[in-house]
């Protein structure tokens, strides 16, 4: 039988390139999202440890005792570590306020030493020299404390430590930009961990100083009898680790090297040290994130492998009663059913060889064409094997349901059975008379009504915007696409049997024609339709889909950013908030400076932002959804016209019980640090602002702010471009960095502050997912068109043939077949592209919480549909050719031999 297996399918090429097409497209989709996944998994765990600037924090858990082992020795254990690059000491001592002086002029606020070696700022980027530099013996200032103290490189400063009589006199060689050195101020404590509050005033010296000068002072205070310093000191090793360990592989595999990391490190001095691993917090909370990831990407995909399978079976069961003629002569020659079962899946297997080889092949090439390589950028060979054998697997599983099983249940009934079940061609399909259809549609509406009854999708609190996915809510596009599916096509058939239109629209003899075959073949007329539908569905949805995601991100940068640009001056170069027109530059529409402030509200210090509401309005475009009374524009509108007037956050409303109209008193920092008490009233309330992605609490008109307190610096600048365009937004960005004196801004464009949240959902690269999708589901959707047209010439030959020889011309018969595939191309894609927009409708409800501004409908995605559009119209156009010419070449005197 193997032989026969073998003769069978090279003597029937038409059947076995229809069974090999569904296996082989399964394959290929499959094969291209696993690798895309776990391409994305490594990209994932890149991304999620790009903005984590120290690695490990080893720290003594006795900072100035004189036991327990030297940070000399620690740090050469934890060098010879392997996949260790660096480990720099850091000490830090919250010294209280007025602890530094220069000239009869001493700092105001808390005061803060850090001891470092030069070495640290060259391995990590968190403190920044902005003039002079780190001298043995001398001081670094920040920003903040040069400027009030009046000091720069060159002049001294007196530090007040505690232990000591007398301070300690530095020569100030530097000063240091502490902007981007949050970690540094951070709580080590485990109750507060990771919390931090920068301190303005900061003296930096070298490690030699701190164990000669100021490490003794605070061992004789606290000695004494009233220790002055109550946080005990920090001194610790700040380890680098080599990256590459981590970024090829995912989270999961990635947090697992680097506990062991930790764990060999906390060997070396077990008890003395206490080890804050930074990599493995992020790595956890990306873990969760990656894993909704390939539960998102599975479910995107799933629709596809099941449209590959139903394409399979559709194409084999279209020739089943021929098959099935076949087997009847095996058997009156001889055959019994255990041979039949063998050769059933002897053939079986060589078609899900040949389809696997086909699919992985398709998925290469589909890989190399959209991406330019073989194999996911982010994935080994290992990960892109384990792939493409899994695909494999599901290759043969697609067999072996849409094939094989079918056809042995076939063959384990008689053949005079058989012929006796077989049901005319115009009678229901079995689908029809079971009210799948109703079924499934009753099923997804259940799931959706639990879904919203048990609050839908929910954020969680952790490492960015994440969310946490519902297995069975990702069902419910499911069944709403098969059950629409054949919802519509019921409908379609029961109007196609009953109306004369297609007699008009192709003539009376084509038409009549037409109308009369779907009525006797409703059941392989409806089996193509529904193929077809549901590809051109699924890539619908999936186009829409992957439309909405993109349009959202670029929304979310947009708010990160407070406009197309953002421009932050260096604490050493300040700039007046009016100072808009040397940023105009060409590209850029308009500018506007934000103020934001310190303010008390009571007891607590809460953030507030003093901006131009005409000019905010205009380039940040705040949504109206964001404030009460119900619009952006009338809550800007209400601060211009008035100068007393503030908005309050839902958060600070609650708070303090504040109301619309409430009076609102606060205090305000003088230039010079002084408070000022100022009385607003509450016009409005907020959830959101555009450019305050850590939030804001009170927004004031920028013009009562500086009178009342003195300020003319920005904090800021918001900047509008004149296209929206990413090239368009760099070009004008490369210009602002051009400026003279534009080392001291920071300047972020929209695409900038994406790729730098690229550890949520979020940021997932859906693009690439989508088109790797779509590109396949367009394959499907032209590959099914085709094969009805085809299946149909090759099942209905005789027929043709009695037409032609009962006088029908070979145009008209040429009309005849032209007229079906139409009919099923135009009807596929209209029901497919109801069915795709209900199923992205659903799935736009996935994003809902990965967003600040949730999305609520589907955008409309105009390249991916036309594209599924004109593949499915070619593939239409192309077995109607290929049909046409088939039947040019039919013999009716074979025919008769058949029978």
């Amino acid at each position: 039988m193997r032989s026969y297996s073998l003769r069978s399918l090279l003597r029937q090429p038409l059947r076995t390139l229809a069974s090999s097409v569904g296996v082989a497209l399964a394959v290929a989709l499959f094969a291209s999202v696993a690798a895309f996944v776990d391409g994305s998994a490594g990209l994932m765990t890149a991304r999620a440890l790009a903005p984590v600037p120290i690695d490990l924090q080893v720290g003594l858990t006795a900072p100035i005792g004189t036991t327990g082992p030297s940070l000399a020795t620690l740090r050469a254990a934890i060098l010879g570590v392997p996949g260790v690059t660096a480990a720099d000491p850091f000490a830090s001592v919250d010294l209280g306020a007025g602890a530094l002086a220069s000239g009869g002029t001493s700092s105001t606020g808390p005061t803060a030493l850090f001891a470092l070696d030069p070495s640290y700022l060259r391995d990590f980027s968190l403190v920044r020299l902005v003039s002079g530099g780190f001298n043995p013996g001398g001081a670094v200032l920040s920003a903040d404390a040069a400027r009030a103290l009046g000091v720069g490189p060159g002049g001294h400063v007196a530090v007040r430590i505690p232990g000591r009589t007398t301070p300690v006199d530095l020569a100030v060689s530097g000063i240091a930009d502490l902007a981007a050195a949050g970690p540094l101020f951070a709580s080590r404590s485990p109750d507060t961990r990771g919390e931090f509050a920068p301190v303005a005033n900061v003296v930096i010296v070298d490690q030699a100083t701190f164990a000669g000068v100021v490490r003794p002072a605070l061992r004789l205070d606290a000695a004494a009898a009233a220790p002055s310093l109550r946080t005990a000191p920090v001194v610790e090793l700040h380890v680098r680790t080599d990256r590459d360990r981590y970024t090829s592989v995912d989270p999961a595999a990635a947090l697992t090297r680097a506990t062991a990391l930790r764990r060999t490190v906390e060997r070396f001095a077990p008890g003395d040290t206490t080890v804050i691993d930074n990599v493995s917090d992020t790595l956890t909370a990306a873990g969760s994130d990656i894993t909704l990831a390939k539960i998102l990407f599975l479910f995107l995909g799933i629709p596809g492998v099941l449209l590959a399978a139903y394409l399979a079976h559709y194409a084999a069961g279209l020739l089943a009663e021929a098959e099935r003629r076949e087997l009847a002569t095996l058997r009156a020659r001889g055959a019994g059913p255990a041979d039949l079962i063998r050769g059933l899946a002897v053939e079986a297997a060589l078609v899900g060889v040949l389809g696997a080889a086909a699919g992985l092949i398709l998925a290469a090439v589909v890989h190399r064409l959209l991406f330019g390589t073989f194999v996911p950028a982010g994935a080994g060979a290992a990960t892109v094997a384990g792939s493409a054998a899994l695909a494999v697997v599901v290759g043969f599983l697609t067999t072996a349901v849409a094939l094989y099983l079918p056809r042995r249940i076939a063959l384990l009934r008689d053949a005079t059975a058989e012929r006796r079940e077989l049901a005319p061609a115009g009678a229901p399909p079995l689908w029809a008379r079971a009210r799948l259809d109703v079924l499934f549609l009753v099923l997804a509406a259940a799931i959706q009504l639990i879904t919203s009854l048990a609050g839908g999708f929910k954020p969680t609190a952790a490492e960015g915007q994440s969310v946490s996915l519902s297995f069975y809510t990702l069902l419910a596009p499911l069944f709403l696409w098969a059950g629409l599916t054949l919802l519509l096509v019921r409908a379609i058939l029961a109007v196609a049997r009953r109306r004369p239109g297609l007699d008009r629209r192709f003539g009376p003899v084509v038409g009549g024609l037409t109308r009369r075959a779907l009525a006797r073949r409703a059941r392989p007329f409806a089996a193509g339709l529904i193929a077809l539908s549901l590809a051109v569905a699924f890539g619908v949805s999936l186009a829409l889909f992957v439309a909405t995601y993109e349009q959202h991100q670029r929304t979310d940068a947009r708010y990160v950013v407070g406009g197309d640009l953002r421009v932050t001056p260096s604490l050493r170069a300040a700039r007046a908030v009016g100072d808009t027109a040397t940023l105009a530059v060409p590209g850029v529409t308009a500018v506007t400076g934000v103020l934001q402030l310190d303010a008390r509200v009571g007891a607590d210090t809460r953030s507030l932002a003093a901006i131009d509401p005409t000019a905010f309005a205009a380039i940040a475009r705040p949504a109206d959804s964001f404030f009460t009374p119900p619009s952006a524009g009338g809550a800007m509108n209400a601060l211009a016209a008035d100068p007393t007037a503030i908005l309050i956050s839902d958060e600070l409303a609650k708070t303090f019980n504040i109301l619309p109209g409430d009076r609102v008193a606060i205090r305000l920092p003088r230039a010079d640090g002084s408070l000022v008490p100022l009385t607003f009233h509450a016009v409005g309330l907020f959830t959101n602002v555009p450019g305050f992605p850590q939030g804001v609490d009170l927004i004031a008109a920028r013009g009562a702010v500086l009178a009342a307190t003195g300020r003319t610096d920005a904090s800021f600048f918001l900047l509008a471009a004149a296209s929206a365009d990413a090239s368009q937004v760099g070009a004008a960005a490369a210009r602002l960095r051009a400026l003279p004196g534009a080392g001291a801004l920071l300047v972020l464009t929209t695409a900038e502050a994406f790729n730098q949240d690229q550890s949520s959902l979020a940021a997932l690269d859906l693009r690439g997912l989508g088109t790797i999708e779509l590109t396949v589901t367009a394959l499907m959707s032209a590959a099914a068109a085709a094969i009805f047209v085809t299946a149909t010439v090759a099942g209905r030959r005789k027929e043709y043939v009695t037409l032609r020889a009962i006088g029908l011309s070979a145009a008209e018969l040429r009309r005849l077949l032209a007229s079906e595939a139409a009919l099923v191309a135009a009807i596929g894609l209209a029901v497919g592209a109801v069915v795709g927009t209900g199923m992205a409708t659903l799935f736009v409800q996935i994003l809902a919480p990965l967003f600040v501004i949730p999305p609520t409908l589907p955008e409309i995605a105009g390249p991916g549909l036309l594209t599924i559009a004109a593949l499915v119209l070619a593939g239409t156009a192309g077995a109607v050719v290929a049909g046409s010419a088939a039947l040019g070449r039919l013999r009716p005197v074979e025919l008769l031999r058949e029978e």
